[in-house]
């Protein structure tokens, strides 16, 4: 039995060490999106900058585009892509802090360069002479001018804190992004700068068949977390226990928080980004659990509300109805060639029909995707790869109750696919799985 025992540890332990850093990609995919960005810069260059070293104990999460186009998660690194010679290069540095995961290591050197499928890896103190060489034959250099994007960010929080930060007249520090061009401009000034985000938000808005395969993967963890919060509610216990029971399912499953939890009970439902969840929950009323993990720097986003003494009454059952019904007949006509503005249309017919005209909050949900808040056009018609959250909202402000459904949508050749199916949303399903033991109940 004791060497039975070993074996099967060692079988573990030899895949353990064999896994490679992508488990859902390879290098040649990422190789492939560069290919694509040198085909539309032309004679240009492109030159991106990735995260930094965290100054806080977090773990290191390199930015969504850094990482979109390289696969790469070593911190201040630089990435150099030539339009004309289609040729790409990346930088990192000379000394590595020891504070992230060793499988993302990068030496300079021909190893990493074909392990990461770059034309070559250089030393971040290369940089300098590689730029002054490129940037004499380039047309123009393309450049990020869009906020980076790590752990748990959103481009609108990005971009709202940005512009408070430079109104602030106590503050006024310019971004990251706007200090690089000031740089590129002060070194070398008679280049042309050029705005590289719209060409990686189009093609970040169509997700290919890896990455909704790691968006589906991603909703299923995260409905197996909604379902242990459901199976834990009952009165008197805190809104954070809630959260608990889904974070330990997150957790165990090798993910992390795609954003704040916001676990909202009764009136503090109409806080549509309540996150102290610190309050008892009450007999009769309703919880709003908005949360989801995120894998492999790809995210879903996930939203349900119960009762909490395990079953709705008939004027909050009523009000559930129709956000579901807004819900179904929402995905049910999602496909290519409909916009968001069309499925806006469909969400507020089902509220007028239903009598809840007045509570039509004129918003129907947002694009997912590497962000939860993700990249995408709002007035073009959706294509196949497209993945869009359905979210639709009823609250009563006078009777000071909240419901919100939230589900991510892939659209496909012919329709649409819920990437969250796992976790009920009918009544009657809620009702029985509250009735189960959760995580940690005897």
């Amino acid at each position: 039995m004791k060497s039975a025992i070993i074996a099967i540890f060692s079988i573990i332990s030899i895949n353990s060490f064999a896994q490679d850093i992508w488990k859902y990609f390879t290098p040649a995919d990422f190789a492939a999106r560069r290919a694509k960005v040198m085909d539309k810069i032309g004679d240009g260059i492109a030159i991106l900058q990735g995260a930094g070293l965290p100054e806080a104990f977090v773990s290191f999460r390199q930015d969504n585009n850094f990482y979109y186009l390289s696969g790469v998660e070593i911190p201040d690194a630089t990435m150099l892509l030539d339009g004309k010679s289609k040729k790409a290069y990346l930088f990192v540095p000379d000394n590595i802090s020891g504070d992230i995961k060793e499988e993302a290591l990068i030496k300079a050197g021909t190893e990493s360069a074909k392990k990461y499928m770059f034309d070559r890896v250089a030393p971040k103190t290369h940089l300098s002479g590689y730029l002054s060489y490129y940037t004499s034959a380039a047309d123009h250099v393309w450049v990020i001018t869009t906020p980076e994007e790590t752990a748990e960010m959103s481009r609108d929080r990005c971009e709202m804190e940005r512009q408070t930060r430079m109104n602030d007249p106590w503050d006024g520090r310019i971004s990251k992004e706007n200090n690089f061009i000031n740089k590129i401009k002060e070194r070398f000034p008679v280049v042309s700068i050029k705005n590289l985000s719209p060409v990686l938000d189009e093609m970040r808005w169509v997700k290919d068949a890896k990455e909704i395969a790691v968006m589906r993967e991603c909703g299923r963890i995260g409905c197996l977390g909604f379902d242990e919060a459901m199976r834990v509610t009952k009165p008197g216990i805190y809104e954070y226990q809630v959260v608990a029971a889904c974070d330990f399912i997150y957790a165990n499953s090798n993910t992390t928080p795609a954003y704040f939890p916001i676990a909202a009970s009764g009136p503090r439902g109409l806080s549509w980004h309540y996150n102290a969840n610190n309050h008892p929950m009450e007999v009769g009323t309703v919880i709003l659990l908005d949360y989801a993990p995120e894998l492999n720097y790809y995210t879903t986003d996930i939203t349900r509300t119960w009762p909490v003494s395990g079953q709705f009454t008939d004027d909050q059952l009523k009000m559930y109805n129709c956000v579901k019904q807004a819900r179904d007949e929402v995905i049910a006509a999602m496909k290519p060639g409909v916009t968001v503005e069309d499925l806006e249309k469909i969400g507020k017919a089902v509220y007028a029909r239903n009598g809840y005209e007045k509570n039509w909050p004129n918003y129907i949900g947002h694009f997912v995707g590497m962000a939860v808040h993700d990249v995408g056009p709002y007035d073009k018609p959706f294509v196949a790869g497209v993945v869009f959250n359905v979210e639709p909202i009823l609250e009563d402000k006078e009777k000071k109750i909240h419901f919100r459904i939230e589900d991510t949508i892939v659209i496909t050749a012919t329709g649409a696919e819920n990437l969250t199916p796992q976790s009920p949303v009918d009544a009657a399903a809620i009702y029985k799985l509250i009735k189960e033991k959760g995580v940690g109940e005897k």
